[in-house]
């Protein structure tokens, strides 16, 4: 149930990352950076896991910090637990 917002966001979260590990002028971003790829990995492991609703959780969290290009895997992990609740109101509504 992983959609491509959700991979988009966490190949520019890897890219940031990336790029501000070269700069020695502010170390200590890179790991801040590193913080929120680690917990998007976690998210993205916890969808294909089969825990979607804490995954999509820990995704949007954890892309939500980095505003405003977070935003893109915000919004797909935004999707998927709205999927999620529409999937669950046509099961108790049949």
């Amino acid at each position: 149930m992983i959609n491509t917002q959700m991979i988009l966001g966490f190949a520019i979260h890897c890219i940031l990352a990336l790029i501000t590990s070269i700069e020695p002028e502010y170390p200590f971003i890179p790991y801040f950076f590193g913080i929120v790829v680690v917990f998007n990995i976690i998210g993205l492991m916890l969808i294909k896991t089969g825990k979607t609703r804490p995954g999509a959780m820990v995704f949007l969290i954890s892309s939500g910090l980095l505003v405003p290009i977070g935003l893109i895997g915000a919004m797909g992990a935004r999707k998927v637990l709205d999927k999620l609740k529409k999937d669950e109101f046509l099961q108790n509504d049949a």
